[in-house]
Parts: structure tokens; sequence; C-alpha cells
């Protein structure tokens, strides 16, 4: 990784902007695992690219559950503000889907709330996440030959229209 910037937009001259950016976001948030990670120091703007990155790599690699029973999870209604942000419509209606295992659609602040509904929905319905997890891996995944939703470029143009904003406050 090269060095840091002050605005969003420094990152955008980077080999890859977003992905440097990402990186840099979580040293400043935290390692993810820590319940103290927190978003407080980061701008708003740089809050969501964290978060929408937090939310593809979590999906990528254990799917919707593992992204809603981790520390991730913990931000679920800022995450999904986060995408409706920067235009991501499947992962929104995916997220929304997946967030009805939770009474209104909100998922608890609190992991240990989180885990203890999901577990029981799965033990209702163990298949329940399955079918996010397929769209999501058929329609978003960038690995996927049918995608419709390009993230990545989504936050490339998010950076573009808040080049002059802060990282940090």
């Amino acid at each position: 990784m090269t060095s840091a910037h002050d605005t969003i937009g420094g990152y955008l001259a980077e080999h890859e902007p977003v992905l440097v950016l990402w990186h840099h976001l979580a040293g400043i948030v935290g390692d993810g695992d820590s319940h103290a990670a927190s978003l407080e120091r980061l701008t708003l703007p740089a809050a969501t690219i964290y978060l929408v990155g937090v939310f593809e790599g979590q999906v990528v690699k254990g799917g919707f559950r593992q992204f809603l029973r981790g520390h991730s999870g913990d931000h679920a209604q800022d995450t999904l503000q986060a995408l409706r942000e920067v235009g991501a419509h499947v992962s929104v209606e995916l997220l929304e889907k997946a967030l009805t295992v939770f009474p209104d659609g909100v998922a608890p602040t609190t992991r240990e709330q989180r885990v203890m509904l999901i577990d029981q929905a799965d033990l209702a319905d163990p298949t329940f996440f399955n079918a996010f997890d397929e769209l999501y891996n058929q329609h978003v995944d960038s690995q996927s030959p049918h995608r419709v939703e390009k993230t990545d470029a989504m936050l490339l143009d998010y950076m573009k229209e808040h080049a002059d904003v802060r990282v940090t406050y």
C-alpha cells in the first residue's frame, strides 16, 4: 500500500484506488474482529466506502449469515444505508430480505442478540440465507459471469463524487 491521503480524491491516482482506500480505512477503524472497532473517526463518505467493502468481503467469504453473525452485523443498518448511498440496489434488496430474520427487519446492534435470533431462524429454516447467498453470488460477486451489480465501479464513482471530502475528522 502506498501512503495515506487526507482526502478521498487523493486515492484516485492509486493503481487500485478503492482497494487502497479501503485498506487505509480498515487500519483506521480497527481489525474488524474487535468490539472496539469504530467508525467514529471516518467522515460519512469514508464510512460508506468502508461499510460496503466489509459487506462485500463478509458475504463473499461466508454469506449473509456470516455478515450478520459477525461484528460486521453490529453495523447492519448503517451498511444498508451505505449500500443505498452508492446505488447498490441488488445488494440492498438482498440485505433487506436477510434482515427479515429480525423483528421489524432491524438487526440488533449487540452480537449476542443477533446470533440468538439467527440460530432460532436456522432451526426453523436452515436454508433461509442460502437463497440470498446464491443470488448475491450470481448477480453481485465479481467472479460471476452473470454479474449485474458492479459495486467496485459504483465505489469508484462514489469516490470521484466525494473526492474533496476528508477521510477522517
